[in-house]
Formats: structure tokens, C-alpha cells, sequence
């Protein structure tokens, strides 16, 4: 009886929290992604208070993570106050998320918590045969995605295009940062919420993965919906059904293939 209070407080609190969420995207004008940042780490905040810490080896990954999202931002500025600024916005968060994701790949150790594998091991290839297909995947589904990415943009004029260092460093950001605080996370609160998950409690998970990072891009509702299925769903997938490694690394070529091409 305790459990089930527990998981039915768990999915009306996300449900709560969610529609609080909705509204400030309703009122709010900019900096949404703040306010998703501040719910993800409010949930790996709670995950790290009920598990602990991770092993050395992916809190030492966590702590790379959180500084390369924070330090990505001198491709912007070469500013010190920038790294502060875009630390406490993004690389925090990046950190907190990524210690609550993987304390639940390690703690929970239930069917659900498979997808959390940085890189899937199936116990069936060697590591680098996995590592190889995880990239294989990413590579070909980014190719796709940012093919739809290009006819989708407002702008179809390739005068900006360049290869340069920095278009490719910020990309960490959206790879790492929005990978881990604004989609994993949620994944990691309803595997450890939901151990053996009913039908709407799966879709609560697949909801929390792909909605509330598709409107933290502030775009207007009919919009946001066309993104959640043309990107956030594929990036979920990729997550939940291939491994954590798969979806940054997609998630990153398709911004840098058009940061190249149209800038940032």
C-alpha cells in the first residue's frame, strides 16, 4: 500500500508539475529553458537524496559532462562571466541530471533502467561491435534529421555556411545539456517511480521525454507538436531503445550541420 501511494503521489506531483510548466510557457517570453532546468534539477535533486551518489567512474563522466556544457559558451563570448552564467543555467543542471540518470542505471537495475547504459552492452558483441553500431545509428539518423531540419528552417539561404570551431564546440550544449537535463532525467524519475509500469504510467514516461524539451524551444503550440514528432520522438527512441551515447551524438550532428549552414 505504501508503494502504490508513493507512485500514485510521484505521477500527480510530474502531472502537477508539468501543467505549472505549461503555464509558464503559456506567460513566459524568453529564457524558457531556464525553467525546464530548474525542474530537471529539482527531480535529480530528489533521485540523488533517495540513491546517493553513482559509482567514481560516472560521477567522474558527470563532472565532464557538467564542464563541457559550461565551457562550450566561450564559442559564443570569450567570457569568463559567460562560463559562471551559462554554468549555473546549463552546466549544473548537466551534472545534477547526469549523477541522477546514472545512480538509476546502477541502483535500480530493473528491466527499465537498460536504456540508461551510456553505451548499450546486450552481452552479445563485444564492447567496441556495440560502440560502433551506436555511432552507426546516430550518424544515420541525424543524416535524416537534419535533412527535415534544413526544409523546416525559416531560412534557406546557405550564404552563412562555415565550418568553424566554434559552431562545433556550442553544439555540446545541445547534445549533452538537452540530452541529459531536459530528457533522461524525466526517464530516470518515472523508471525509478515506476518499477514494473502500467500503460499510462509508460506514457507518462514517453510524454515527460519528449514534450517538455520540445517546448522549451518556445515555439507556438502547432509548432512545438510537429516537433515533438518529427525530433523529440526520435530522440527518445534512441535513448530508450539504443543507449544514452546514440542520442547526444544525433542530437549534436544535427545542430552542427546547421549552425554550419546557417549559423547561431
Amino acid at each position: 500500500m505504501q508503494e502504490k501511494t508513493k507512485i500514485r503521489l510521484g505521477l500527480i506531483g510530474l502531472w502537477v508539475e508539468f501543467a505549472a510548466y505549461f503555464f509558464i510557457y503559456i506567460i513566459a517570453t524568453k529564457n524558457f529553458f531556464t525553467f525546464t532546468a530548474i525542474w530537471s534539477s529539482g527531480l535529480a535533486i530528489y533521485l540523488l537524496i533517495r540513491l546517493k551518489l553513482p559509482s567514481v567512474k560516472y560521477f567522474l563522466i558527470s563532472l565532464i559532462f557538467g564542464i563541457a556544457v559550461s565551457l562550450c559558451y566561450l564559442a559564443v563570448q570569450m567570457n569568463v562571466m559567460v562560463v559562471v552564467h551559462q554554468g549555473l543555467l546549463a552546466g549544473l543542471p548537466t551534472l545534477l541530471s547526469s549523477l541522477a540518470v546514472f545512480v538509476v542505471m546502477e541502483k535500480i537495475g530493473s528491466e527499465n533502467a537498460r536504456p540508461y547504459y551510456l553505451i548499450r552492452t546486450s552481452g552479445k558483441r563485444p564492447f567496441y561491435q556495440e560502440l560502433l553500431i551506436s555511432l552507426a545509428i546516430a550518424i544515420g539518423s541525424a543524416a535524416v534529421l537534419a535533412v527535415i531540419n534544413f526544409f523546416l528552417s525559416k531560412a534557406h539561404s546557405t550564404e552563412n555556411f562555415a565550418i568553424t570551431w566554434q559552431r562545433l564546440t556550442i553544439c555540446l550544449s545541445p547534445a549533452i545539456f538537452e540530452e541529459m537535463a531536459c530528457r533522461a532525467v524525466f526517464m530516470a524519475f518515472c523508471v525509478y517511480l515506476f518499477r514494473k509500469p502500467t500503460k499510462f504510467q509508460l506514457f507518462t514516461m514517453w510524454f515527460m521525454m519528449i514534450v517538455p524539451h520540445t517546448l522549451a524551444h518556445h515555439y507556438n503550440l502547432l509548432s512545438s507538436l510537429l516537433l515533438c514528432v518529427i525530433f523529440g520522438l526520435p530522440f527518445a527512441l534512441l535513448q530508450r531503445k539504443r543507449d544514452l551515447t546514440s542520442a547526444m551524438i544525433s542530437h549534436g550532428l544535427v545542430d552542427a550541420i546547421r549552425f554550419c549552414i546557417f549559423g547561431f
